[in-house]
C-alpha cells in the first residue's frame, strides 16, 4: 500500500528553486492556450478547454493559483459566448472536470497528510498524479486567505476556485435589482417573471454555470473541505450570500439551483452553518411559503426543497435537536409544519372555483400535504416500520408535475445530478466516472451512519437524547408560559407583569423588564408596551413606600422608560429615521401628557448619540414632536389634500427651534418632510391589515388602478428587499464563539438516533397534521389529494400507536372513523368507502398497538354489519337476524312512514349496497381471526373495546363517538334505527373471538380475556330483553360446554373464574333470565360432571340463590337439580381420596418428592372441603330463605343437612387441612372461635349445617301445613336433634360448648325473643292454674337404629322409584322418619316407628288445628329446650367434668333464662342498676309460656339425671347431683331477687305517682292568674305539671308545665327550676320511680298510671311468682336423692333460698297496698269497677280474688314451705336410716323442720278460724284444688297441712316424742277444721303416734 511521506522543509525549497522556471514557462503557456478564447471556431473554442483540462489534471504539470484561475476562467468564458451546443458541453464537461481534480487532489493530499485512510489502487494514481506544488501568486484578501494558513498548496487551489465560483454566482441579475420583467408568451409551460433576461443574457448564463459549478464541488469534496476551517469560512461569508440573493432571485433555474445548493450545506455543513440555516428557512423559505405576494412557481421550488430536507430522517432529527431543543434558537422544525399545515390549508380555503388559478392553488396545498406526509414517512422509517419505504415519487405525484410545469429535469434529491454530464465529455473515462460516485455515496452515506452510532465520547445515545429532551422540555415550558403572559399582558399589562415575575421571565426590576420589551416586542401588545412606557411619574408597581423606584416603587414606569430608550442605539442615523425605529417597538399612547413624556426622553438619547446634529436636547424635543404632527398631517386621510401641511410650511414650523433662536438646515427639515411623505410611520401589523384591506378594496376596480397581479408583484419586491436586508443583518450578528458553540451541540447531536427522537417530534407534528389531514380529506375529491390524505392518516396511527402516545392514536382514529361516515345518514362517496377501507387495514396491519383505539374501529365494523343487512333486504331494527320488510308504495300499512324516514332508509340501503360491492366480507372477518396474533396487553384493549360497542348496540346507541362529522344539519336523521333496538353483531363477534382464543391462549392470559367477557355477559344476561339475555346465556352455555371439555388440572380454579358469570345473572330481576340460568346448569351438569372441579363451588352458589329466589318455581327447579345430583352424583360430591403411606397432616421422615405430593394432597382436600361446604350451603339456603316456600322444599332440604351429617360422621368427607378463620362466614374456613388445630378444622364441615339449622330454628317465615304451625322451625330442631343425637360423639366437649355458645343457644334465644304472637301476653290468675295448656309437649328420645319400625321404614323408602339406590343414613332414616310423621298429622315422636309404616299405607291423615300455629313459643320452644335435655342426657353427661364444667352452665343458663330472664349478679351494688334496667322497654322478658316451658324442662332435666344416676358411678352420680342443687339453688335465688326488686320498686313508684297526682291536684285549684305565663305564641295560664323522660331515658327525668293559651292551644314547655330540671336518677333515690303523669283529667291520670305499673311492675312481679311456684315444684323429684347424697354445703345454699322465698311471700301476701294494686291492675285487664275493691277486700268469696297478690304470693309461700318440709322430713328419714354417711342430716332437719311445720301449723289455725266458715264447703273437698280458688292462708296451705300430717306420720316413735309438746297441741286445734281430709289425718296421727305414746293400741 502506497503512503506519502510528508515532505520536510529543505526538500520543499529545492523543489521551489529549481520549478520557479518551470512555472514562469507554464503561465506563458496558458497565457497562449487562453487567447485561444476569442477565437469564433468551435474548434478552437474546444481544443483550447481540452488543452487546459490536459495540463490541469496532468502528474507533471503543476498548475496552481492564477494560472489555475485563469484556465478556469478562460473555459468558462468560452462556454459563455459561443452558440455550439457541442462546445458547450465539451466546456461544461472539462469545467467539472478542472472542479473534480482540483478537489480530489486536495482530498487525497489531506487524507495522506493526516493518515485518515487506507487507499486503493485508483486512490494512488490521483495522489500520484498530484505533480509539483508551485509558488504563491494569489493576494489575501484578509486574514483567512494567507497562504500560510493553508495545508498544502492544494488546499490553496480550492479555496482561491471556490471563492471565485461563490463570488461570480452572487452577482446580481438585473431582473433582480431593478424588478422588471417581461410577461412569458408560453401557453404552455408556466415560467417565473422571466426565464432569461432579453437585456443581459452572459450574465444569467454565469450565474447558472456558477452555481452548477459550486454544486459539482460538494458531489467531490471530502473531509478537507467539510473540517478545513477556510472552506467553512467561505461557505459562511461567500456561499451563503450568494445563496441569499439568489433564492430570492426572479429566474427559475437560479433559484432551483440555489436551493440544490442549500441542500448539500443542510447535508455536509448543518454542524457548522446552524444560524445561517435558520436564516434560510425561518427567514427567507417560510415567509415565502407565508406570503400571499410571492409567486406559485417560487413557492413550489421551496416545497420541493423542503420535501427534501424531510424526507430524511436524520436530517429533520438534526433539525429538531439543533434548532427546537435550543434556548438560544427559533423552533424551526414546528415552524416549518406549522407553515406548511396552514400553506395547505389555506390554498384550499382560499380556492375559487372557476378561477385562473384554480390548478395553481390546488397543486401547492398537495405539494404542501404531500411534504407533511413525507415527513410522517420518515418517522416511520427512522423507526424502521412498515410504510419508511413508500414511494411518492410517481408521474402523478405533485412534485412531479411542478418540475415539469417549470421545465426541471431533476429534483432536489441530495445524490449527484451531473453524471450525465460528465459521461458525456468526450474521452472521459468510465473508472474515473465510478471514483466520483463512489466519493458521493460515501459523503451521502455519512448522515445515515448515524443511525448505527451508539454513543458518542463514551456517552450513550440514550443519556443525550434525554439530555436533550429535558431541554426541549423546558424550553416548551418556557414557550407555553410566554405565550400565556402575551395574553395576559394583552388584557392588562399590569396582570401580565406580574405574571412574568412569578414564571422567572424577570425580575421585578425597571432595566430587565425594558430589556424584556425589546426582545419580545413583536409578540407583545404594542399598545401595552406604550401604555407602559407613558405611566405618570408618581405611578407604582407595588403599594408598599419607601421602594426603590428601580424595584417598583413610585417612577418605577418612568424608570423602564429610561431603560428602553437607553437600550436603543441611534448613532449616525437620520432624525426622522431614529423615529421610526424608536416607534417600531411600540404605539404611542393617546394621551399628549404620555406623549410629551415618551418623546422627550426620545430627544435626550438621540442628541447624547448624536451630538454634532442638534446642540440640545430641546431642539430635538421639539423637532420631534413636530415631526409626530407631520406624520399625522400628512397620513390622516380625513385630512384634505389642499389642507395638508407643505414642505414651506413645515420648515416655517421649525423656525427659531435651534439655540439661541436660531434656525436647523432647510436641506435637514426637506430630507425630513420628503422621507415622511414617501414612508409614513407604520407598524408591519398596520401595514398587513391596510394591505389586506386595500386587496379587498380592488377587486373589481378598473384596470387603470392597476391589476392585482402587479400590485402583487410590487408587494413581495418589497417584501423580499425586507427580508434580505433583516437576513444580513441576521449573518452579521451571529459571532463567531456563538458558531463554534453551536457546532459542539451539533456534533452532540449528531450522536443521538433518529429513533430515539421520533416521539417529540411526532409530538410536535401531529396537532397541525390531523387539522390538514382532515380539512383535505373533507374538501378534495380528487383521488391522488385523498389517497395522499389517507396515507397521512395512516402513517400517523401508526407512528402514535409504536410510540405509546395514545392521545394522538386515538384522535387520528377517532377522526378517520368520523370520516366514514358510519356515524349518520349521509349518502356516502368514494372517499368515505375508502376511509372505511383505509381503517380496516388498520386494524388488521396495527392492531397490536391500537389499544383503546379499537373502540372507534369495531363501531365503525358494527356499523357496516348493519348497512349489509340493509343492502340484503333485511331491517336491523328488529333483534337478531332481521326479518325481511319491504318498502313498497302498495305497503298494507295504514300508517305510512314519513318521508323523511323513507328517504334515510333509502339512504342506508343505497350505502350499504355500496359497502358491500367495495368491501370484502373476508376483510371484515380477518379482523376478528387475527386476534389470535395479538399479544396478551393487546388481545385485553381488543376484547375491552368490543365489550364496550357490544354495550352500545345493546344500549341501542352503537354510534355513540363515531358520529358528528359531515353531519349536515341538526335535522339529519340519525341511523341505526329509531327505536333503539338492541343489536347482537359484536356480542356474537365476541362470542367468536372468544372460541378462536379460549384454546390457542395460556390458561393465565385468558382468565384476563375471560375477565372483561364475563361482566358483559352478566350485563347482557341481566338485560331487560328477554331475548338479549337468552342469546347471551345460551352463548355463555355453549363456551362454558366447550371450555369444560378441557380438564382441569391441580391447583387451579379457572373453570370457577369461567363460570362465575353464571352466578352473576343468577342475580338478575327477571324470573325468566333466572330460570334459563338453571336450565343451563342443568345441561352442563348432565354432560360435564366428570370434568368438573374448581366450577362445582359456582353451580352450588347458582342452587343456592335458587333456594333464596322468591320464585316458587325457581326454587322447585333448583330443588330438582339438586336432589338429582345427591341421588346420581353423591360419590362425586364426596370425593374421597386414600392416602396411602402416611399422615397427611404429617411431613416429618419425608423426602421432597413426598412433601411435594403431601401438599398437593393437602390443597386438593381443601378444594374438596370446600366444594363440600358449598353444596351444604345450597341446600340449606332453602332453610335459611326470608320469604315463603312450599314446606315440601324446605323438608327436603333439611333431609340433605342429614344426609351431609352422615357423610361427614362417616369419614367420607375430610375436614381441610389448614386455612380455618373465624371472621369471614363466607370465605372458606369458616369455623368457631375459640377452637385451634384439628378442632377448628374439623368444624369448618359442621359449622354450615348446623348454622343454617339453626337459622332455620329460629326463621320468621310462616311455614303452616294441614293446621301444624311453624313446620320449618320444627323440622330444623328435629334435624338437628337427630343430627347431633346420631353424631354427637364425634365432637369434644369444647366442641359442644362452642356449638351451643355460637349457634343452637343464640338461635334460640333470638327466635323466642322474635315471637310477637298473642302466645307471649297470656298470664294466668294463679300460679297453680295455667292457661297455656296449648303448648307443645317435648319429644321424647327416638328410638334406637334396630328398631323395627324404622327398618320398615327404610325399607318402604327405598322401595320407591324415585329414591336413590343408596342406603339411609343413621341421622338421615330419623329426619325422614320424623318429617313423614308430621306429613301423616304426628308431631314427630318416633317412640311408635312401626305405625309410620300404616300411615303411608293410608291411615288417617286429620290434622288437628293448633290453637296458636304461628307462635314459635307454643309449637317449637319445648321441642328446642328438651332437645338440650336429649343432649345432656344421651351426650354430655357422659363427658364428666369437662361437661359439668363447659356445657352445663351454658344449658341451665339457656332454661334460667327462659324461667327467670336475664341472670343477674348478687351483691346490693347491683340491685339499683338492675332495677333501672327493668324499667327499659328494650330489655328482653320472658312470657308465662317461656317460663312454664323453662320450668318444666328444668324439672325434665332434673328427672332424666335422676334416672341416668344408675348408669354412672357413685362419684360421678354425687357431683352431678352437688352440682344440680347448687343450680337450683342458685336459680330460686335469682328469681327471689328480681322478685324483691319489682316488690320494692312498685311500692316506691305508687308512693311517687301519688305525690305527683296530689300536687297537681293542688296546684289546679290556685288561681289561674297566679300561673298567667307570657309565650312565643301568646299569653295562658299554666294548668298543670308533669314529668316525662328526657330522650327516652328514664334516668333522666324532666318535669313539664301544660300551659292552656287563652286562643285554646295546648302547650307543653320544660321548667328550669332549681333541682327540678333534668333530674338525674343516679342523684334521687326515687328518682327511677318518677314516670310520666298528665294533668288534664284526674280519672285518666289514674288510669294511665295504672297501665304504667301494670306493665312495668305487676305483670313482672306475677311472673316471677309463677317461676318460684313452679321451681318450688321441681325440688320433689330430687329431694330423695339430695337428702342421701349431697352435701351440707348444697343442702344449706338450697335450704336458704327456699327460706328466703317463703320468707318474701309471706311479707308480700301480707302487703295490702301491693294488694290493692294488683286487684286495680285486674280491673284494668277485666273491666271491673275499682270502687268494688275496697269494700269487698275482706269479703270471702272467689270472683273477686281472681288475680289478687294474695293468690300468687299465698300459693307461692305455700309451695316453698312444702319444699322445705318435704326436704327436710327427707334428711330426717335418711339420717334415721342411717343413708348419708357423710354428714348427720336428722340432727341438721329436726329443729329445722319442727320449726316450720309447728309455723305453718298455727298460721294456718287462725286463718281457718276466721274465714273458714265462710268458705264453700266445696273449696275443702281436695287439698290440691283448695289453693287456686280462693286466696287465703287456710285454703292455700291446706296441702302444705297435709305434708305435714303425712311426715308426722312417717316419722319414728323417737322423733315424735321429742316434738311431741310443740305439736300436739296444734294436733287438738286440727280436729275442728273444715277439710275433712286433714281431720281424717288428725285421727291417724292420734291413733298411730299418740296412741302409742299413751299406749293405747290402734282400733
Amino acid at each position: 500500500m502506497y503512503r506519502a511521506e510528508q515532505p520536510n522543509n529543505w526538500v520543499l525549497m529545492r523543489k521551489k528553486k529549481k520549478n520557479k522556471d518551470k512555472d514562469f514557462g507554464l503561465i506563458n503557456l496558458i497565457d497562449s492556450i487562453c487567447r485561444c478564447a476569442d477565437s469564433p471556431s468551435y474548434a478552437d473554442q474546444t481544443s483550447m478547454a481540452k488543452s487546459l483540462l490536459a495540463l490541469m489534471t496532468s502528474p507533471t504539470c503543476g498548475v496552481h493559483e492564477a494560472a489555475m484561475l485563469k484556465a478556469v476562467r478562460a473555459v468558462f468564458h468560452v462556454f459563455l459566448v459561443t452558440k455550439s451546443p457541442p462546445a458547450k458541453d465539451v466546456c461544461k464537461a472539462v469545467l467539472l472536470d478542472m472542479l473534480k481534480s482540483v478537489f480530489t487532489r486536495m482530498e487525497a493530499y489531506d487524507a495522506v497528510l493526516h493518515n485518515e485512510n487506507s487507499w486503493d489502487d485508483d486512490t494512488n494514481s490521483v495522489v500520484s498524479s498530484m505533480g509539483s506544488v508551485g509558488n504563491w501568486e494569489g493576494r489575501p484578501e484578509n486574514s483567512h486567505d494567507n497562504r500560510n494558513s493553508f495545508a498544502s498548496q492544494f488546499h490553496t487551489d480550492g479555496y482561491l476556485l471556490f471563492r471565485a465560483l461563490c463570488k461570480l454566482s452572487a452577482k446580481p441579475l438585473k431582473e433582480d435589482t431593478d424588478g422588471s420583467s417581461s410577461t412569458g408568451t408560453s401557453t404552455t409551460k408556466i415560467t417565473l417573471f422571466t426565464a432569461t433576461s432579453s437585456s443581459d443574457p452572459l450574465a444569467s448564463k454565469s450565474k447558472t454555470l456558477a452555481l452548477e459549478l459550486i454544486l459539482s464541488v460538494f458531489n467531490h469534496c471530502g473531509p478537507a473541505f467539510r473540517k478545513g476551517e477556510k472552506f467553512l469560512y467561505a461557505v459562511q461569508n461567500y456561499l451563503c450570500e450568494s445563496l441569499l440573493k439568489n433564492c430570492m432571485s426572479n429566474n427559475t433555474g437560479v433559484v432551483h439551483l440555489s436551493l440544490k445548493i442549500f441542500l448539500r450545506l443542510v447535508y455536509k455543513f448543518k454542524a457548522h452553518l446552524k444560524a445561517e440555516i435558520e436564516v434560510f428557512v425561518a427567514n427567507i423559505f417560510l415567509p415565502v411559503l407565508e406570503s400571499p405576494n410571492s409567486p406559485f412557481e417560487q413557492k413550489r421550488l421551496v416545497l420541493d426543497a423542503l420535501r427534501s430536507l424531510c424526507s430524511d430522517p436524520v436530517t429533520l432529527t438534526q433539525i429538531f435537536l439543533n434548532y427546537d431543543c435550543d434556548f438560544d434558537a427559533v423552533n424551526l422544525f414546528r415552524i416549518i409544519v406549522h407553515n406548511l399545515t396552514a400553506l395547505s390549508v389555506r390554498s384550499r380555503n382560499n380556492l375559487n372555483p372557476g378561477s385562473k388559478n384554480e390548478t395553481q392553488v390546488l397543486a401547492l396545498s398537495m405539494a404542501g400535504l404531500e411534504v407533511l406526509v413525507v415527513t410522517v414517512r420518515a418517522f416511520l422509517k427512522a423507526l424502521n416500520l412498515p410504510g419508511g419505504d413508500d414511494n411518492f415519487d410517481t408521474e402523478d405525484s405533485a412534485f412531479a408535475k411542478i418540475r415539469g410545469n417549470l421545465q426541471l429535469d431533476v429534483g432536489m434529491a441530495a445524490k449527484s445530478d451531473d453524471e450525465s454530464f460528465l459521461k458525456s465529455m468526450a474521452g472521459y473515462s468510465q473508472s474515473e466516472v465510478d471514483v466520483s460516485s463512489k466519493d458521493i455515496e460515501i459523503m451521502q452515506s455519512s448522515e445515515s451512519m448515524q443511525l448505527a452510532n451508539p454513543s458518542h465520547n463514551g456517552v450513550s445515545t440514550e443519556d443525550v437524547a434525554e439530555k436533550i429532551f429535558n431541554a426541549f422540555d423546558r424550553k416548551q415550558m418556557v414557550q407555553q408560559n410566554l405565550e400565556m403572559g402575551v395574553v395576559k399582558f394583552s388584557l392588562s399589562f399590569k396582570q401580565g407583569l406580574l405574571f412574568f415575575i412569578e414564571r422567572g421571565f424577570f425580575n421585578l426590576d425597571a432595566k430587565e423588564i425594558a430589556v424584556f420589551f425589546h426582545d419580545h416586542k413583536e409578540k407583545l401588545d404594542m399598545t401595552m408596551i406604550g401604555e407602559v412606557l407613558g405611566k405618570e411619574p408618581e405611578a407604582s408597581f407595588v403599594k408598599d413606600k419607601g421602594v426603590d423606584s428601580e424595584k417598583g416603587g413610585i417612577g418605577f414606569y418612568v424608570r423602564i422608560l429610561h431603560h428602553f430608550v437607553d437600550y436603543m442605539e441611534f448613532s449616525g442615523l437620520e432624525f426622522d429615521n431614529a423615529i421610526r425605529l424608536f416607534l417600531s417597538g411600540f404605539r404611542l399612547p393617546g394621551e399628549a401628557q404620555k406623549i410629551d413624556r415618551v418623546m422627550e426622553k426620545f430627544a435626550e438619547r438621540y442628541t447624547r448619540k448624536n451630538e454634532d446634529i442638534f446642540p440640545s436636547a430641546d431642539t430635538a424635543f421639539i423637532l420631534a414632536f413636530s415631526v409626530i404632527m407631520l406624520q399625522t398631517d400628512l397620513h390622516n386621510p380625513s385630512i384634505k389634500p389642499e389642507k395638508k401641511m407643505t414642505i414651506d410650511g413645515f420648515i416655517r414650523q421649525n423656525r427659531g427651534i435651534s439655540v439661541d433662536g436660531g434656525d436647523l438646515p432647510e436641506d435637514l427639515l426637506t430630507g425630513i418632510y420628503k422621507r415622511i411623505q414617501t414612508h409614513p410611520f407604520t407598524l408591519k401589523e398596520d401595514d398587513d391589515a391596510r394591505a389586506a384591506t386595500t386587496d379587498s378594496n380592488h377587486i373589481g376596480s378598473p384596470a387603470f388602478f392597476g391589476s392585482s397581479e402587479d400590485r402583487r408583484r410590487e408587494r413581495f419586491r418589497k417584501e423580499r428587499a425586507e427580508l434580505m436586508a433583516a437576513s444580513e443583518i441576521l449573518f452579521k450578528k451571529k459571532s463567531a464563539p456563538e458558531k463554534s458553540s453551536s457546532s459542539a451541540q451539533s456534533e452532540l447531536a449528531e450522536s443521538v438516533c433518529p429513533a430515539d427522537v421520533v416521539k417529540p417530534m411526532f409530538d410536535v407534528t401531529w396537532g397541525p397534521l390531523l387539522g390538514t389531514l382532515s380539512q383535505v380529506l373533507e374538501m378534495a375529491e380528487d383521488d391522488s389529494s385523498i389517497a395522499l390524505a389517507l396515507n397521512g392518516f395512516v402513517y400517523c396511527v401508526r407512528i402514535s400507536a409504536h410510540t405509546g402516545m395514545a392521545l394522538a392514536r386515538n384522535t387520528f382514529i377517532l377522526s378517520l372513523t368520523q370520516f366514514t361516515t358510519l356515524g349518520f345518514v349521509k349518502e356516502m362517496k368514494r372517499k368515505n368507502i375508502e376511509c372505511i377501507r383505509t381503517l380496516l387495514s388498520i386494524a388488521i396491519m396495527d392492531g397490536e398497538h391500537l389499544g383503546e383505539s379499537w373502540q372507534p374501529v369495531l363501531q365503525c365494523i358494527s356499523q357496516l354489519g348493519r348497512l349489509q343487512l340493509f343492502a340484503s333486504g333485511v331491517a336491523p331494527d328488529d333483534f337478531g337476524e332481521g326479518k325481511k320488510q319491504k318498502l313498497t308504495e302498495d305497503s298494507s300499512s295504514f300508517f305510512r312512514l314519513t318521508p323523511k324516514v323513507e328517504m334515510a332508509r333509502e339512504t342506508e340501503e343505497n350505502n350499504g349496497r355500496a359497502v358491500l360491492e367495495a368491501i370484502n366480507e373476508v376483510l371484515i372477518e380477518k379482523v376478528f381471526s387475527s386476534s389470535v396474533n395479538l399479544s396478551p396487553v393487546s388481545i385485553v384493549h381488543f376484547v375491552d373495546c368490543l365489550v364496550a360497542v357490544s354495550e352500545t348496540e345493546i344500549v341501542g346507541d352503537s354510534k355513540k363517538g363515531i358520529s358528528g362529522v359531515g353531519r349536515l344539519n341538526a335535522s339529519d336523521v340519525p341511523s341505526g334505527g329509531t327505536n333503539g333496538t338492541p343489536r347482537t353483531f359484536s356480542l356474537q363477534r365476541l362470542v367468536e373471538v372468544a372460541d378462536c382464543n379460549m384454546d390457542k391462549r395460556p390458561r393465565l392470559i385468558w382468565g384476563d380475556i375471560w375477565n372483561l367477557m364475563a361482566k358483559h355477559f352478566v350485563k347482557i344476561g341481566c338485560h331487560e330483553n328477554s331475548k338479549v339475555s337468552m342469546f347471551a346465556i345460551d352463548a355463555l352455555r355453549q363456551l362454558s360446554c366447550k371450555f369444560l371439555e378441557k380438564p382441569e388440572l391441580e391447583d387451579f380454579n379457572f373453570q370457577r373464574l369461567f363460570l362465575q358469570p353464571f352466578l352473576s345473572i343468577m342475580q338478575s330481576p327477571h324470573p325468566g333470565t333466572r330460570e334459563l340460568v338453571l336450565q343451563c346448569v342443568d345441561n352442563i351438569l348432565r354432560n360435564a360432571t366428570h370434568n368438573l372441579k374448581s366450577g362445582w363451588k359456582i353451580f352450588f352458589s347458582i342452587l343456592a340463590v335458587s333456594g333464596s329466589d322468591p320464585s316458587e318455581k325457581i326454587s322447585t327447579f333448583g330443588m330438582a337439580i339438586l336432589q338429582r345430583l345427591l341421588d346420581d352424583h353423591l360419590d362425586d360430591l364426596s370425593r374421597l381420596k386414600r392416602y396411602d403411606g402416611h399422615d397427611i397432616d404429617d411431613e416429618t421422615n419425608m423426602d421432597g418428592t413426598d412433601k411435594q405430593k403431601n401438599s398437593s394432597e393437602r390443597k386438593a382436600r381443601n378444594a374438596n372441603a370446600e366444594d363440600f361446604i358449598g353444596l351444604c350451603r345450597a341446600s340449606l339456603a332453602f332453610v335459611e330463605r326470608e320469604n315463603q316456600l312450599p314446606i315440601g322444599l324446605s323438608l327436603r332440604a333439611l333431609c340433605h343437612a342429614s344426609i351431609y351429617a352422615d357423610l361427614i360422621a362417616s369419614g367420607r368427607v375430610l375436614p381441610p387441612v389448614s386455612g380455618a378463620q373465624s371472621s369471614d362466614r363466607l370465605a372458606f374456613g369458616y369455623t368457631y372461635a375459640g377452637l385451634e388445630g384439628k378442632e377448628a378444622e374439623e368444624m369448618v364441615l359442621w359449622r354450615p349445617i348446623l348454622d343454617g339449622l339453626a337459622n332455620g330454628m329460629c326463621s320468621t317465615v310462616q311455614s303452616k301445613s294441614g293446621g301444624v304451625g311453624c313446620v320449618l322451625q320444627r323440622g330444623s330442631v328435629m334435624t338437628l336433634r337427630a343430627i347431633l343425637l346420631c353424631h354427637g360423639q364425634h365432637f369434644s366437649a369444647k366442641q359442644w360448648a362452642i356449638i351451643l355458645d355460637q349457634t343452637i343457644l343464640p338461635a334460640m334465644q333470638k327466635a323466642a325473643e322474635n315471637d310477637s304472637s298473642p302466645v307471649t301476653g297470656i298470664i294466668s290468675e294463679s300460679p297453680t292454674v295455667s292457661n297455656l295448656d296449648f303448648l307443645v309437649d317435648p319429644l321424647p328420645l327416638p328410638p334406637s337404629p334396630d328398631d323395627e319400625g324404622l327398618k320398615k321404614f327404610a325399607l318402604a323408602a327405598q322401595s320407591d322409584e324415585s329414591a336413590p339406590t343408596r342406603s339411609l343414613g343413621e341421622s338421615e332414616l330419623l329426619v325422614e322418619a320424623s318429617f313423614a310423621d308430621l306429613r301423616h298429622g304426628g308431631d314427630g315422636n318416633l317412640t311408635k316407628a312401626h305405625d309410620l309404616l300404616k300411615k303411608d299405607a293410608g291411615g288417617d291423615n286429620t290434622n288437628i288445628e293448633q290453637p296458636f300455629p304461628d307462635s314459635w313459643v307454643a309449637t317449637t320452644a319445648p321441642i328446642a329446650l328438651g332437645m338440650l335435655t336429649d343432649l345432656f342426657i344421651e351426650k354430655i353427661v357422659n363427658y364428666g367434668l369437662e361437661g359439668r364444667r363447659f356445657i352445663w352452665p351454658m344449658i341451665i343458663a339457656q332454661m334460667q333464662q327462659w324461667t327467670i330472664g336475664e341472670p343477674i349478679g348478687k351483691g346490693q351494688s347491683q340491685v339499683r342498676k338492675i332495677s333501672v334496667e327493668m324499667m327499659e322497654a328494650t330489655v328482653w322478658k320472658p312470657c308465662e309460656a317461656l317460663v312454664r316451658i323453662g320450668c318444666k324442662e328444668i324439672s325434665r332435666l332434673t328427672q332424666t339425671l335422676v334416672d341416668s344416676l344408675p348408669r354412672l358411678n357413685a362419684m360421678e352420680g354425687k357431683a352431678w347431683l352437688n352440682t344440680h342443687c347448687l343450680n337450683l339453688a342458685d336459680t330460686i335465688s335469682k328469681n327471689l331477687e328480681m322478685e324483691t326488686i319489682l316488690h320494692t320498686e312498685l311500692v316506691r313508684a305508687k308512693t311517687r305517682l301519688d305525690s305527683v297526682s296530689k300536687c297537681t291536684e293542688e296546684e289546679g285549684t290556685k288561681s289561674d292568674e297566679k300561673y298567667r305565663v307570657s309565650t312565643l305564641y301568646g299569653e295562658g295560664s299554666i294548668v298543670g305539671k308533669r314529668v316525662d323522660k328526657y330522650k327516652d331515658d328514664l334516668r333522666s327525668l324532666v318535669n313539664i308545665n301544660v300551659v292552656k293559651l287563652d286562643s285554646g292551644a295546648i302547650m307543653y314547655g320544660p321548667t328550669y327550676e332549681t333541682g327540678s330540671a333534668h333530674i338525674s336518677t343516679e342523684s334521687s333515690p326515687s328518682s327511677a320511680l318518677t314516670l310520666v303523669t298528665k294533668r288534664q283529667d284526674p280519672s285518666e291520670e289514674k288510669d294511665t298510671n295504672s297501665k304504667f305499673l301494670l306493665r312495668q311492675f305487676i305483670r313482672p312481679l306475677k311472673l316471677r311468682c309463677i317461676a318460684s311456684y313452679c321451681l318450688q315444684r321441681i325440688l320433689s323429684i330430687i329431694f330423695e336423692d339430695f337428702a342421701c347424697k349431697t352435701g351440707k354445703r348444697e343442702v344449706t345454699i338450697l335450704l336458704r333460698a327456699l327460706e328466703k322465698s317463703r320468707a318474701f311471700a309471706c311479707k308480700a301476701s301480707l302487703d295490702k297496698e301491693l294488694s290493692v294494686l294488683f286487684k286495680q291492675a285486674t280491673n284494668l285487664e277485666w273491666g271491673d269497677d275499682i270502687s268494688t275493691f275496697a269494700a269487698g277486700y275482706l269479703s270471702p268469696g272467689g270472683a273477686r280474688y281472681r288475680g289478687s297478690s294474695e293468690m300468687f304470693f299465698l300459693t307461692q309461700e305455700a309451695g316453698a314451705n312444702k319444699a322445705i318440709v318435704t326436704f327436710l322430713s327427707l334428711l330426717c328419714r335418711s339420717g334415721d336410716q342411717g343413708g348419708n354417711h357423710a354428714w348427720d342430716t336428722a340432727r341438721f332437719a329436726e329443729p329445722l323442720l319442727l320449726d316450720r311445720m309447728t309455723d305453718v301449723l298455727q298460721k294456718f289455725i287462725f286463718s281457718e278460724i276466721a274465714v273458714g266458715e265462710h268458705i264453700d264447703p266445696n273449696v275443702w273437698r281436695m287439698h290440691s284444688e283448695s289453693g287456686g280458688k280462693i286466696a287465703v292462708y287456710c285454703t292455700s296451705f291446706a296441702a302444705v297441712v297435709v305434708m305435714i300430717l303425712s311426715t308426722i306420720l312417717g316419722s319414728s316413735v323417737d322423733r315424735f316424742e321429742r316434738q311431741k309438746d310443740k305439736i300436739f297441741p296444734y294436733l287438738c286445734a286440727l280436729v275442728r277444721v273444715q277439710s275433712e281430709e286433714i281431720r281424717k289425718l288428725v285421727a291417724d296421727v292420734f291413733s298411730e303416734k299418740v296412741g302409742v305414746l299413751l299406749g293405747v293400741e290402734k282400733s
